[in-house]
């Protein structure tokens, strides 16, 4: 996440990289006012709790996210390239700001189910994709929500090894094998459904 000027941008780059460190329910309001360089009144002002707080800057990050990869998904035809694309955006994020990265992939099992019916996420778009080429014909009949959860948690995992040490170095220069194995594992899953 940029570094933000002002008050809430302060407060929100502040909060993210605490919720990111400690969970949500690790950091108290006090301290993302004394990391913001601001008052607990004034991070008041703009979020009424804690819990608003890290809402607020989750559904930002997730839904925009989603967006993100919708506008990938149009700049391409072929499943393979808009996995590469929908990949190389992920580890581009994490790359650039892991902090935000991590605290959603923290804050995903208390906040998402907040996430409003009819929304765009990221699961959306990587499942619309799928069943797309289902449709065209490029891949065999398979259920587009278990292709999505296996392309995420080849991406979500590689992330989750990188925070504790286990995968170094920069994701994004591990993108282009990171987007086959997803095209592999979604090509093996629908061959083994025909």
């Amino acid at each position: 996440m940029p570094r933000a000027v002002g008050a809430r941008g302060k407060v929100e780059q502040a909060a993210i990289e605490l919720f990111a460190a400690k969970g949500i329910d690790g950091v108290a309001i006090a301290e993302i006012a004394a990391a913001a360089g601001v008052s607990q009144g004034a991070l008041y002002r703009h979020y009424p709790s804690k819990e608003e707080l890290a809402w607020t800057l989750f559904s930002a990050a997730y839904l925009r996210t989603g967006a993100e990869l919708d506008g990938i998904a149009a700049e391409h035809v072929a499943l393979g390239a808009r996995i590469d694309g929908m990949v190389r955006h992920f580890c581009a994020l994490y790359d650039r700001d892991p902090a935000l990265f991590r605290f959603m992939l923290l804050a995903q099992h208390g906040l998402l189910p907040r996430i409003a019916a009819g929304q765009r996420t990221p699961v959306d778009a990587i499942a619309d994709v799928v069943a797309a080429a289902v449709r065209q014909g490029e891949i065999g009949q398979i259920d587009p929500f278990a292709a999505t959860a296996v392309i995420m948690g080849i991406l979500l995992q590689t992330a989750v090894f990188h925070i504790y040490g286990r995968v170094t170095g920069s994701l994004a220069a591990r993108a282009p094998a990171l987007a086959h194995a997803a095209t592999t594992a979604v090509a093996a899953l629908a061959a083994a459904s025909a």
